[in-house]
């Protein structure tokens, strides 16, 4: 969408129509947010320091012009989700996406978004209809992505649709108190809120309430599960700490821009732990004991790769109570970055 409202949208190459109309609805919204609806054409023109010949030109009425500011940010959010949602991610990682990219653009553009939740009422009911349309649509997407959550087990079992009204509210309230030179940039804003409605969604077990995971006569030869997470410059601080590996071509981007792969790279035993989650967790899943592992490394991974570690039962041996799983650890790009084989121990029946 070349040439759109939002800061995102408005590079490129675009025509000298365009960018004018551009002009008027950006300026328009400036006096909408600060005005409303009762804000005149002759206002709009004199902001822009144009006649009021120079608006008509290019709109058909104020309403024409409060149309397309929300005509043009309602397909910015609808473009942007259904973008991100369609990735090959895990759908916490693609929700935690859109989040970010919302609150980042409400920050971009608060004229904007103040018009877009102040001056509904102000639109006429088939423009309305319009937009509720495709407000419902993008819903839906937020919605499919909780229930995607929810059914693979990552998100609690809650209503999808209260849960995106829930979410959705907080997000877009950000318009009304982000203030630019305030305490947090928008980057790190978003990545903050983005981190804390993730974590309100995630399920977590209550003592009292754990499950035992998958008994040996509960799993077929075939079964799998996987488990996804993106590793950041964060987790590989945090892991060197733990185990006390500090080598620099892990924590130093000088450094590490000497060694063969140019830039810092997760540890090893960093990404094969993250089957852990998949074995301990979900398959076989609580109770169960890794009896041995092995992990060979392909490719690296870097902060900021979104690894899926993933483990499928080969064999299964019900009289040891033993249980043999293929491991496979990829990107976000599909690219295999390790492999491996455990023998793990289901709990007791």
């Amino acid at each position: 969408m070349a040439g759109g409202i939002f800061k995102k949208h408005s590079k490129g190459d675009i025509s000298v129509e365009t960018k004018r109309k551009q002009q008027i609805l950006e300026t328009a919204s400036q006096v909408f947010a600060r005005l409303g609806y009762t804000a005149t054409i002759d206002q709009i023109a004199e902001e822009m320091g144009v006649t009021k010949g120079h608006i008509y030109y290019y709109f058909s009425s104020k309403q024409d012009i409060l149309f397309q500011i929300f005509r043009q940010a309602m397909d910015f959010f609808l473009e942007e989700t259904t973008a991100v949602s369609s990735r090959k991610l895990p759908a916490d990682e693609r929700l935690k996406a859109i989040f970010k990219n919302h609150i980042i653009a409400i920050c971009e553009n608060r004229a904007i978004m103040t018009v877009f939740m102040d001056l509904r009422r102000d639109l006429l009911p088939e423009h309305w209809r319009d937009i509720a349309a495709s407000r419902k649509e993008y819903e839906m997407l937020i919605q499919g992505l909780i229930r995607e959550g929810i059914d693979r087990g990552y998100f609690i079992e809650e209503n999808e649709k209260i849960l995106s009204y829930t979410l959705l509210g907080a997000i877009n309230w950000v318009y009304v108190w982000f203030q630019e030179q305030g305490e947090l940039e928008k980057e790190k804003l978003s990545e903050m809120m983005a981190d804390y409605l993730l974590r309100g969604l995630r399920r977590w077990s209550e003592p009292d309430t754990f499950e035992t995971g998958k008994t040996i006569s509960e799993i077929k030869v075939g079964d799998s599960a996987s488990f996804s997470k993106t590793i950041s410059d964060n987790d590989v601080c945090l892991y060197a700490g733990i185990i006390g590996d500090f080598n620099p071509m892990h924590l130093n981007e000088d450094f590490a821009r000497k060694t063969v792969y140019g830039k810092k790279v997760a540890p090893g035993s960093m990404v094969a732990s993250l089957i852990n989650p998949v074995l301990g967790m979900i398959l076989p899943g609580h109770g169960s004991a890794v009896s041995e592992t092995s992990f060979r490394s392909l490719n690296p991974v870097f902060p900021g790769d979104t690894i899926t570690a993933s483990a499928t039962v080969l064999e299964r041996d019900e009289q040891k109570n033993l249980v043999k799983m293929d491991l496979k650890w990829e990107n976000q790009e599909g690219v295999r970055v390790a492999e491996g084989i455990a023998v793990v121990i289901p709990p007791g029946e």
